[in-house]
């Protein structure tokens, strides 16, 4: 969950820096990180300790070298020297980041808590919602399950589109799943199943059908889990998704067991096989191992 998040911020954050490469020398601390240069990223920025936005680029790639301490420092610093819009936002949700690799809950929180403050400030939409999601994510992970589904709530209010309101949906719905709240977190995760079958990723779509199928499974509503595991597999198949085609045949081969369906189970575990051979996905390979080991 908290990947998810991250990573597109991150690319959001190359974009918005970017935009502020005025000069040479921070084109290529840009470019580096771009191209996971990231020794030579850090090396350029040093060479320029008085700029904030050069902090930034140092940090970004001591954060893609798994430094977060080091990392964290470097945002620090970049806050110090007091950059102004994007940047100072940039720099705080970064912060928070790095404070949330070293397991900082409450300080990430407090970190998250200022870019969502400067953001309302300047009424940049885009980033308070970042800023509340993320937030919501530090809480979830803390096990504070009321507190991030109220964040996450937020950050909904501010969704501009079908993509940020199915990304909103299926936090609530995790939020909710933790709460025991079954009947929530079902209609909320449907909700964005729907969204991301008209306007998001291929690979959102088919993650977010998966812990639908999940959610009916646990409450064992086979029904709802089989339909939900046919839709996606006739869509990985007509779009060429041959991982989640093969996945969504393991996964659905357990709820098959769990009804006493042992031959439609074999004959999805047989389809997945011939898949995994064919694409060599270690993922696949330990599933499929796992479901013969557990029912041999």
């Amino acid at each position: 969950m908290y990947s998810k998040i991250t990573l597109a911020l991150l690319f959001n954050l190359m974009i918005i820096n970017n935009s502020y490469a005025r000069d040479a020398a921070l084109e290529s601390c840009d470019a580096a990180l771009q191209n996971r240069q990231y020794a030579q990223a850090v090396k350029i920025a040093e060479q320029y300790a008085a700029k904030p936005e050069f902090w930034l680029c140092k940090g970004r790639a001591q954060s893609a070298l798994n430094q977060p301490a080091a990392a964290e420092e470097s945002f620090k610093k970049s806050i110090a020297l007091k950059p102004q819009g994007l940047e100072l936002i940039s720099a705080y949700l970064l912060l928070g980041n790095s404070q949330l690799e070293l397991k900082n809950t409450n300080v990430a929180v407090e970190s998250y808590q200022q870019a969502r403050h400067l953001s309302e400030q300047q009424n940049m939409r885009r980033y308070e919602r970042i800023a509340h999601n993320l937030i919501g994510e530090a809480l979830y992970e803390n096990a504070q399950y009321a507190e991030s589904l109220q964040a996450f709530q937020a950050g909904e209010k501010l969704a501009a589109n079908d993509d940020e309101r199915a990304d909103s949906y299926v936090h609530e719905a995790m939020s909710y799943q933790k709460l025991q709240q079954p009947d929530q977190a079902i209609e909320y995760q449907l909700k964005g199943v729907m969204m991301l079958r008209k306007s998001g990723a291929p690979e959102q779509f088919a993650e977010a059908s998966l812990a639908l199928a999940g959610m009916f499974t646990a409450r064992k509503d086979y029904v709802g889990a089989e339909k939900t595991y046919q839709r996606l597999l006739e869509f990985a198949h007509e779009n060429g998704g041959s991982f989640y085609e093969a996945k969504t045949a393991i996964l659905w081969a357990e709820v098959k067991r769990q009804q006493g369906d042992t031959a439609g189970a074999e004959r999805l575990l047989a389809q997945a096989e011939i898949i995994a051979r064919q694409i060599q996905d270690a993922e696949l390979t330990t599933l499929l191992a796992q479901a013969r080991t557990s029912h041999p």
